[in-house]
């Protein structure tokens, strides 16, 4: 999937006047700089990819106010999708989703031993409907259209989520960006029933330890015809008293 922003302006080639008049504009700082269209897509080229996982790295470290984040390609990585905005060749923005179906056992990126979302929310059918992660969230600080790409990653990335069908997908993040995300997920992606799941501890970055990080639970269009355990066990009492 690829999304362009449109622009305007004719591709033609200038005359002399045209040309000697640009170089004057340049010359004496007065062009106006009209940047390359942003494009949103889905990607495997390494190129891109590489880009995408230095952004992070810079982005993260500046963030956290750290040397020890490496936003080099991991585990994941190679199991996710990986979303980017760029303007040409040039990488300005990405993310990733990686997904787990409901009968697969491997550790999510917030997950460890002790830490697992099936255990975290008994009461949800993980078991029954796939599931994701979205995560490494980075967008270039010097880009003009930065809330932009914000926003429509955001959707990009939701609407992924559900062509591939998933029930719920989680977020783990500070609170500042998890209220930010509530309010983006809510106002343009519709997704009335996400919460920060406060109640939920989630263990500490060992990186910055000093930031304490919020769980977001998004539940999807698959999960809405799926029954809570109290409504199986209220239908199979109910079809044992008629027949």
């Amino acid at each position: 999937m690829t999304k362009s922003v449109p622009h305007s302006g004719k591709n033609h080639e200038m005359n002399l006047l045209e040309e000697l008049q640009a170089s004057l504009v340049k010359r004496f700082g007065r062009a106006q700089h009209q940047p390359e269209p942003l494009v949103f897509e889905f990607t495997n080229d390494r190129g891109l990819l590489h880009q995408y996982y230095r952004l992070r790295e810079i982005m993260y470290r500046k963030v956290f106010n750290t040397d020890k984040f490496v936003g080099e390609e991991d585990v994941h990585d190679r199991l996710s999708h990986i979303l980017i905005a760029r303007r040409g060749r040039l990488c300005v923005g990405g993310c990733r989703l990686t997904i787990r179906e409901a009968d697969e056992d491997f550790l999510l990126p917030m997950e460890n031993a002790d830490f697992k979302l099936r255990n975290i929310f008994p009461n949800l059918p993980l078991r029954k409907l796939r599931q994701g992660e979205i995560s490494r969230f980075a967008i270039m600080d010097e880009d003009e259209d930065k809330l932009e790409i914000m926003g429509l990653l955001s959707q990009l990335i939701i609407e992924k989520c559900n062509n591939s069908e998933l029930g719920y997908v989680f977020l783990k993040s500070s609170l500042p960006m998890a209220r930010n995300w509530r309010k983006i997920g809510q106002t343009l992606c519709g997704l009335k029933k996400m919460r920060i799941c406060t109640e939920v501890k989630v263990p500490a970055n060992p990186i910055h330890p000093e930031i304490t990080w919020y769980l977001t639970e998004i539940p999807l269009a698959a999960a809405e015809n799926i029954p809570t355990p109290y409504e199986e066990v209220l239908t199979s009492h109910i079809d044992s008293l008629v027949h």
